[in-house]
């Protein structure tokens, strides 16, 4: 019951967060909620996870939360690989101009 109780508060404390933020993209703020909600619900209702992955071809409910989370591990370290390039990127970009901009011409032989 302990762990129920935590695993509660801290689903309740990602949909809170997820609630009182701001996301670009809507969709991704929909999607955290929505798995919070469902996270407790899981918790206090274990067999319905266990129905659930039933239905979708796995055996027990603990594999299919073990598959969703290395799922979103994946996905979410693909996404922190895709925007550490995008800002390399432009950081390269921007030392370039940076360069070009305060780029110091040498003087004239015998000037």
């Amino acid at each position: 019951m302990i762990v129920s109780l935590v695993a509660s508060a801290l689903f309740g404390s990602v949909l809170f967060l997820a609630a009182a933020r701001k996301f670009t993209f809507v969709g991704l703020k929909l999607a955290v909620m929505t798995f919070a909600a469902a996270g407790v619900y899981f918790v206090w209702n274990p067999d319905q996870m266990t129905r659930l992955a039933q239905m979708v071809g796995v055996g027990r409910g603990a594999d299919l939360v073990t598959y969703a989370t290395t799922l979103i591990l994946f996905l979410t370290v693909v996404a922190a690989i895709m925007r550490e390039r995008r800002s390399s990127d432009v950081l390269t970009l921007l030392v370039r101009r940076l360069a070009i901009q305060q780029a110091r011409f040498p003087d004239p032989p015998g000037g």
